[in-house]
């Protein structure tokens, strides 16, 4: 039995959860912004990587607490929907709740609080998208200032990201561009003299078997899962009618593979195992096999061809006539481009490769990150539009919110909940200014925040400047996911009553 008031142990849970979340903020909010400093990671081996990169410091750190983990995982829920944003989630979470606790001690009671905030949140987001600019063209220079930022001011990265897209769209769509093509899988690192872009599709794997020559218009098949014989438990194996049920399982797979080289097809891929007698089957007969592949790069794959998805099982029980409407149609497969994978081109959809170099071996890892993040934030911009970055566009709504704050019918605490979210909204622009050396309160003085303002603080000389023309922004998409995450976790974190430790 617990001996103290409801009131009491809610307030010293909160005191504790909201504590453990700082500590967790606190790990990261120095790396925010243009200038915001980096972190060294060294793990057990004395390997280290030096980022700013909010949910790859909270993912090394080892948190206890499980209101930290909490953080962290919501940090990681950002990251894998938008790949950026993670330390402003955190950021936000962190000032949000710390300013429901000071309500909460006052005497404002938790769920009334929460609503108000809920509700603010609810209306920032819609103010958000209600005051966004679109972007329609690849070569809106607002476009390339953001991505520029995204890519810390690499102009090189930034060129090389906005020529990629522009090749993607024109020779497919900009539809394409949008709902199909994947940055992600698109951009790779490796030990060369100079970044470059490859006008194909790039499996980051070597095959089994050294290839002396590339593939050139030439039939593949699409694999999901393996080509192995019947999976027989160990107390089967060892009977004879379990090795006989092995032999002919094998049979059938070598008699499938020789229906496939019989119909022209000349790459296999495959996103599980091969059994090495078949592979060796296949290569013997001239047929190009990788397996174990990513998703992603079936899916590419499927894209480039215009394959569809095989299985051992349909392989095995159907018509050869049925497996060549399966298969689809390579331009080419190149060995000789790269020692780490393979460059592929297709007939259908056609896609491209960024390849990065460092001058560092330890600084590849980081690149490669930056590029993506940049990457994300262009394909954002292009999908949502944009808002002003650099914790502005939350600034300039706080006007707004106050006045439909007015018009609201509902009791001081839910009011006091709404007024939570006005009081939190600077914490972003604080941060990324204190991270640049300057007073946060007195920036924040300096400027006349409204919902018209384009102002922001140049991180260089600490003047005023317009972000709009500069390029400052941030894509709609990003901010959006930023408050629904950080609704999700203040809502959770401000109704625990009690920590107890299950069985």
């Amino acid at each position: 039995m617990i001996a103290m008031e409801d009131s009491v142990s809610h307030i010293q849970t909160l005191e504790i959860n909201i504590s453990a979340i700082n500590s967790v903020a606190d790990t990261v909010r120095h790396t925010v912004g243009p200038k915001g400093l980096d972190v060294m990671l060294v793990d057990q081996y004395g390997d280290f990587q030096c980022t700013n990169d909010g949910v790859a410091i909270l993912s090394a750190i080892q948190v206890q607490h499980p209101a930290g983990k909490l953080l962290i995982e919501i940090a990681k829920a950002q990251e894998r929907q938008i790949g950026d944003g993670t330390t402003s989630v955190v950021i936000f979470a962190s000032e949000i709740l710390n300013l429901a606790l000071e309500k909460i001690k006052n005497g404002h009671p938790a769920i009334p609080l929460i609503k108000g905030i809920s509700m603010a949140i609810d209306k920032t987001i819609e103010l958000l998208e209600r005051h966004s600019t679109p972007v329609q063209q690849i070569d809106d220079p607002r476009l390339r200032s953001a991505t520029l930022i995204s890519a810390r001011g690499d102009k090189e990265l930034t060129d090389l990201l906005i020529k990629l897209a522009t090749y993607i769209s024109e020779k497919n769509s900009f539809e394409y561009l949008i709902t199909k093509f994947d940055f992600s899988s698109a951009i790779h690192s490796c030990s060369r003299r100079e970044s470059e872009i490859f006008n194909s599709y790039f499996i980051n794997k070597r095959a089994h078997y050294h290839y002396d020559n590339d593939f050139y218009d030439c039939k593949c098949l699409i694999i999901e899962g393996p080509l192995e014989p019947e999976a027989l438990s160990s107390e089967v194996i060892s009977t004879d009618t379990g090795v006989t049920r092995l032999d002919e399982s094998i049979d059938k797979l070598l008699s499938m593979a020789d229906k496939i080289t019989h119909l022209g097809i000349k790459a296999i891929f495959l996103s599980g195992s091969i059994m090495p007698k078949i592979e060796e089957f296949f290569i013997k007969e001239g047929i190009f096999v990788l397996s174990n592949l990513r998703q992603i790069d079936i899916n590419a794959l499927i894209r480039i061809s215009g394959a569809s998805k095989a299985s051992r099982q349909k392989l095995l029980n159907t018509e050869a006539s049925t497996i060549k409407a399966l298969s689809g149609t390579l331009e080419y497969i190149q060995r000789s481009s790269s020692p780490i994978g393979v460059f592929i081109k297709g007939t259908q959809a056609q896609e491209a490769t960024l390849l990065l170099s460092a001058e560092l071996e330890s600084a590849l890892a980081e690149k490669k990150r930056i590029a993506i993040d940049a990457a994300n934030a262009f394909k954002k911009c292009l999908e949502s539009g944009y808002v002003l970055g650099g914790g502005v566009a939350e600034i300039n709504l706080i006007e707004r919110l106050r006045k439909s704050q007015d018009s609201l019918s509902f009791g001081k605490d839910i009011i006091t909940g709404f007024n939570i979210i006005t009081d939190a909204l600077p914490a972003l622009f604080k941060q990324i200014v204190k991270n640049a050396g300057y007073d946060p309160k007195a920036k924040l003085e300096s400027i006349n925040f409204s919902a018209s303002n384009k102002d922001g603080i140049d991180l260089d000389t600490g003047e005023i400047c317009n972000y709009d023309q500069l390029g400052i922004l941030d894509p709609l998409a990003l901010k959006v996911s930023i408050f629904k995450i950080v609704k999700e976790l203040v809502n959770q974190v401000l109704k625990i009553k009690l920590i107890l430790q299950a069985k």
